[in-house]
């Protein structure tokens, strides 16, 4: 029961947010997929910020200003320090009274928060900045290089960030000195976002986890995915060679009918991995397990 519940909240808010990236209020997001307040001054010492965002939480911890987070929701879980913070329940359904009497110089949110709950913090005279999700890394990199002058930390999102790119051009490197010195493809992979009776999903091309795969040295079989649905026979057909899933389902999938008969499962090539879909520097770390684990370093 309680895998069931699991898949059905991963899948909800997979839909979720492809079906509310446009309610934020589009006409003012720029070219950097940011909106602002209209006529708002953004200023880069912001002591009091509302987060609304797990990636705006954990980002602003990134930057050393966890001290200046008055609010987090319940999704805000990494890193765990940020679970004493003021949560204000979730994102598309925060309790705006309670961001509202946090008094916050600025209220951070991802395009899940709708278009009515930004008006209603804005008519309460708060300030609202919301990043709308990317699929690439560099949208990630445009997120942090945007609160560090938020809360005036340019250089210190400037140094992650570019922490970021020399770990990624290592592994760029070395995935491509292998792949020509082995004469080989890149290893098929595939990623379970849900499965069994509640129907097949993975990330398509245009989902962030596909770019981590793909920086990652894979080539996702789900590639060609609409609206996460996958078909079951084309599992099956393209037989990936490994096989990623939420950690808490691993025991579970592998023993399942019919993905037992998977060759992958069959080989011992299903790892558990979590956050995958998160946009923030711990992309990197993921991108790097699951390059050693499909290249078997």
């Amino acid at each position: 029961m309680k895998r069931i519940i699991n898949i059905t909240l991963v899948i909800c808010l997979v839909f979720e947010l492809v079906s509310c990236k446009k309610q934020v209020n589009e006409p003012n997001i720029g070219a950097d997929n940011v909106y602002i307040t209209p006529n708002a001054e953004i200023k880069n010492d912001n002591r009091r910020i509302a987060s609304v965002s797990p990636q705006v939480t954990e980002i602003l911890c990134e930057l050393g200003c966890m001290d200046r987070l008055v609010s987090r929701t319940d999704f805000c879980k990494y890193p765990p320090s940020v679970e004493k913070i003021q949560s204000v329940g979730g994102i598309n359904d925060a309790n705006l009274e309670l961001i509202i009497s946090l008094h916050p110089d600025i209220v951070i949110t991802s395009s899940i928060f709708t278009k009515k709950m930004v008006k209603v913090l804005e008519d309460a005279g708060l300030t609202v900045l919301s990043f709308r999700e990317g699929s690439k890394i560099e949208d990630m990199y445009k997120v942090m290089t945007t609160l560090g002058k938020v809360v005036n930390k340019e250089k210190t999102a400037d140094s992650l960030i570019h922490e970021c790119k020399v770990r990624l051009e290592k592994v760029s490197s070395r995935c491509d000195s292998i792949i020509k010195a082995k004469n080989m493809d890149k290893p098929k992979v595939y990623y379970v976002v849900g499965y069994g009776s509640s129907g097949d999903f993975s990330a398509g091309a245009d989902t962030y986890v596909n770019e981590i795969f793909n920086l990652a040295g894979g080539d996702n079989i789900a590639k060609n995915a609409k609206n996460w649905s996958f078909n079951k026979e084309e599992l099956f057909k393209n037989q990936p060679e490994y096989i990623f899933v939420r950690s808490y389902d691993v025991d579970n999938f592998k023993t399942m009918h019919p993905y037992s008969e998977l060759q992958a499962v069959k080989n011992g090539n299903v790892f558990g991995i979590d956050d995958l879909d998160n946009q923030t520097p711990r992309s990197i770390d993921a991108i790097e397990f699951i390059f050693k684990t499909i290249y078997k370093l």
